[in-house]
């Protein structure tokens, strides 16, 4: 009896321990001058969106604009990627994203994140992504050609050539607002057109915009900014590539010449090579690309009225 009766207090006594101690730790919480600060953040900072697609195609860039009082910094995560938001106004933000020319069709999420002084928020939006229409072009190769092919070791060192072109930028923004034309010619490929050698299989997306033209026609920057690149590239032959800032780049390839050495400040419509047909060539043409951090993206889209290279409205 007298046992149940100890055991029923020390229980009772246990119930209202925890009971106490739950709501200690409430209170505490309540009181918490840190979740009270986290609470107001939450109030005070958000993010507006005030420019973005609803729908792009595979390889195709848009531009995103975000406001939010107070945000100094801020990135864009997407496709495995965060591209930085770059201050252009009070409180605004902005960025150029390039959709990868292999991204599968379907929705994908954009996750902003502003950071303040002594604050960081984040938002999830929806993008849709539109399949591209795909033409393929059916090509015989020289012999330097399928020496190329054949030699693994050309397009090993493109690859780590072209990482290292784009690896820097300058978060600047230059003179120029839209690209222009580089180059007379007739367009014999278009961006994400299809390769297939001989009697092979479609592959390999074509990662720019090929314009045919005699040898030695001049080429001209499509838009201004420095020239961070100009010697031989073992698949693409003679190149210029050029910074534009804010994370664009334009590239020259297949040159027969170039005028400018890299370190060279080249305004929009000045002469930086000539047409030719160099490294892995069919015939003379100029092939043009133009990159958002890295990633090809159909050139077009930057031709005025197009995509403005000026990230501010």
């Amino acid at each position: 009896m007298f046992l149940a009766v100890g055991l029923t207090l020390i229980l009772m006594s246990c119930r209202s321990s925890d009971d106490f101690n739950q709501a200690n730790l409430v209170s505490s919480a309540e009181n918490n001058p840190q979740v009270e600060l986290v609470e107001l953040l939450d109030r005070e900072h958000s993010i507006d969106v005030i420019e973005i697609p609803s729908e792009v195609y595979a390889g195709d860039s848009f531009r995103v604009m975000i406001s939010s009082s107070g945000g100094l910094l801020g990135s864009l995560k997407v496709f495995g990627n965060s591209t930085p938001l770059l201050l252009v106004d009070s409180d605004v933000l902005s960025s150029v994203v390039a959709v990868p020319i292999g991204q599968r069709s379907g929705t994908v999420a954009l996750e902003f994140v502003v950071t303040g002084i002594n604050w960081q928020i984040s938002k999830v939006m929806q993008l849709e992504i539109l399949e591209r229409p795909v033409r393929v072009d059916r090509i015989y190769r020289t012999d330097e050609m399928v020496r190329i092919s054949t030699d693994g070791s050309s397009f090993v060192e493109e690859v780590d050539l072209r990482e290292q072109q784009t690896k820097t930028y300058s978060t600047r923004q230059y003179q120029s607002k839209f690209m222009r034309v580089p180059v007379a010619g007739v367009i014999s490929t278009f961006f994400g057109d299809m390769r297939a050698y001989e009697d092979g299989p479609p592959r390999n997306p074509h990662s720019g915009v090929d314009f045919a033209a005699p040898k030695g026609t001049l080429v001209s920057a499509a838009a201004a900014g420095y020239v961070i690149f100009s010697a031989m590239m073992p698949v693409r032959g003679k190149s210029v590539v050029i910074d534009h800032g804010s994370g664009v780049f334009s590239g020259y390839h297949h040159l027969s010449k170039v005028y400018l050495a890299g370190g060279s400040w080249i305004n929009a419509g000045g002469y930086l090579g000539e047409v030719g047909s160099t490294g892995y060539s069919t015939g003379p043409h100029l092939h043009w690309e133009v990159l958002v951090y890295g990633t090809p993206t159909d050139p077009i889209q930057w031709l005025e009225p197009g995509l403005s290279l000026a990230l501010s409205q």
